[in-house]
């Protein structure tokens, strides 16, 4: 089994795949950085007349990586991946595998995720590397046990690893910038594909994909039945109770149905992650908000 290490800058130490960062605290919000806060969420879509931004419950501006674990995809390539902290950023450089970088600070209830997240161009020299693949898990946890997500024997940083977990999943640039969907999970359950929400009507449109060496706005929305994937403040895709979706089946084909919480229950706790394949993203800015009813 390869071990590879990589870098983390600043901090100027090694760890394995998988190793959990532990350095430091998270930044409480107080009621002062409440009142100043800009990096608000836009209530825009299913949200109007629903509900209103209420308190930060969480920010984190990137000064260390102890408010993350970090699962990262083992492989024979020889290149290494680097994580770099400067300036208030989190830069993550991931030639030739996946990872998964999770927020070890669980949430629950109805909330906005808010973060800032750049694909830049200045390494893609290298051909394992291409402006790709913003994805991100939310209200995320494992099946059994939930903080087993992780657990990095079950969840080891390449993709198909996480199909059995529950919560929500979107990604926008997906297979080399060409794809933007979002899935409700899991997509497998005891080895065996299951049911499950997934939506791909945005694929191949330009207007919902990456722009590359520019900063996009993420925001995750979960209100009670209310789920919405927003990007740059514009609706990528929502569902409510009622909606009809597609359902991918157990085979693979896509059928037409209707969105009930009764077959797929809304998630109200779990974790976000920043997920990424062969690519170069530069994070900032991370907020999460408690939503209130209007």
């Amino acid at each position: 089994m390869n071990r590879f290490k990589f870098l983390i800058i600043v901090s100027i130490f090694f760890v394995t795949p998988g190793s959990a960062v532990t350095a430091g605290t998270i930044t409480e919000p107080n009621d002062n950085q409440a009142e100043k806060e800009t990096h608000l969420p836009v209530v825009t879509g299913y949200g109007e007349g629903v509900f209103i931004t209420g308190d930060l419950l969480f920010q984190d501006d990137f000064q260390h990586l102890n408010n993350w674990h970090i699962q990262i995809q083992e492989t024979d390539h020889e290149s290494n991946p680097e994580l770099k902290i400067s300036e208030g950023k989190l830069d993550v450089f991931m030639p030739a595998r996946g990872a998964t970088i999770w927020f070890r600070h669980k949430l629950e209830g109805p909330v906005a995720i808010l973060y800032d997240v750049m694909a830049p161009t200045n390494r893609t020299e290298h051909p394992w590397v291409v402006p790709r693949d913003i994805n991100t898990f939310w209200h995320a946890s494992d099946p059994e046990d939930p903080a087993d997500i992780f657990n990095d024997d079950r969840y080891t940083g390449a993709f198909s690893s996480y199909h059995k977990q529950v919560g929500y999943y979107a990604s926008t640039g997906g297979r080399d910038n060409t794809t933007t969907r979002f899935r409700r999970y899991p997509r497998m359950k005891n080895g065996e594909p299951v049911d499950h929400i997934s939506l791909a009507d945005k694929d191949g449109l330009e207007d919902y994909l990456i722009r590359p060496d520019q900063t996009h706005t993420i925001q995750l929305t979960v209100f009670e039945d209310v789920v919405q994937y927003i990007v740059d403040g514009n609706v990528v895709y929502e569902i409510r109770e009622g909606d009809e979706i597609f359902v991918e089946d157990a085979d693979g084909n896509e059928k037409r149905a209707v969105y009930s919480i009764d077959q797929f229950p809304p998630y109200n706790e779990g974790w976000f992650g920043f997920r990424m394949v062969r690519t170069h993203h530069i994070y900032s800015n991370f907020r999460v908000y408690r939503l209130e009813p209007q």
